[in-house]
């Protein structure tokens, strides 16, 4: 059993008066459920807690049977927290959305099976998240954070980690090359952008404007191209681009849209 692991809390839920239930996702890109004795601080001595929604934790757990479903953690501590990301409430909805899609995609790490640190399969949802998450606070430290920019980077790059990132470089029926073409949709059941003769033939397809469809297109060849921290904020001329993303992010990860409880308020923004 492995007694040492670090990952992101991307769900907690009190338990009883002082006690916290934390499922984390390990740097593995799997999910771990931790019981954490008096992690909601207080008691005689007021301890803070320094279990928060996104913090990077180093926990060493309990020895346990093979059989929990719950771990208990012995000793944990924070390795990277945030700052500002707390003193926005739009960005830290924001970071909770990136949270809730992560855990409804990763899935739970077995800690008793001694190889499965030869399986890299899931490693890119951890790099994911935990560059999401500090590309959101780097942006506020210089004032200049919009949540809409911010989902559009972390969905993109969500994509190319899950291998489901839309293809670009022709058309998806046709495969006449799009990099000159003005009028071309995101076609989310094809999985790619297609041109405009090919598109008006469709008789049933779930595809964005032309507009939207250039847009996106370009904001999507920045994000694939770039390292997450060397991108700074996307000028959406399109609003509704994060909107038609987020479906085709949802219906290539087979998430139900209608499931995800942040999403009503990081669309509001």
């Amino acid at each position: 059993m492995k007694t040492k692991i670090e990952g992101i809390l991307i769900r907690k839920v009190p338990y009883q008066d002082r006690h916290v239930i934390g499922t984390l996702l390990l740097r593995s890109g799997r999910t771990l459920s931790v019981l954490f004795y008096g992690g909601q601080g207080g008691g005689k001595k007021h301890k803070a807690s320094t279990l928060e929604l996104g913090y990077m934790m180093k926990i060493e757990l309990s020895q346990s049977k093979k059989n929990a479903e719950l771990h208990r953690a012995k000793e944990w501590l924070p390795l990277w927290s945030y700052e500002h990301i707390r003193l926005n409430h739009k960005a830290f909805t924001t970071m909770c959305f990136y949270l809730e899609m992560v855990s409804n995609i990763a899935p739970e790490e077995d800690i008793f099976d001694q190889h499965s640190d030869f399986d890299e399969s899931m490693v890119g949802l951890f790099r994911v998240l935990s560059n999401a998450v500090v590309h959101l606070e780097e942006r506020l430290k210089v004032g200049r954070c919009d949540p809409k920019s911010e989902m559009v980077i972390f969905l993109g790059k969500l994509l190319v980690e899950q291998g489901v990132f839309p293809s670009r470089e022709n058309c998806a029926f046709c495969d006449i090359p799009l990099e000159k073409l003005a009028r071309i949709s995101l076609v989310t059941d094809h999985g790619g952008f297609g041109c405009s003769d090919c598109v008006s033939q469709l008789e049933e397809a779930i595809l964005s404007s032309a507009g939207e469809g250039r847009e996106l297109w370009e904001l999507l060849g920045s994000v694939a191209n770039q390292r997450y921290q060397a991108l700074k904020e996307l000028t959406l001329q399109d609003r509704n681009v994060c909107h038609t993303l987020l479906n085709y992010s949802c219906y290539q990860l087979h998430l139900d849209m209608k499931r995800l409880k942040t999403l009503k308020m990081v669309l509001s923004f």
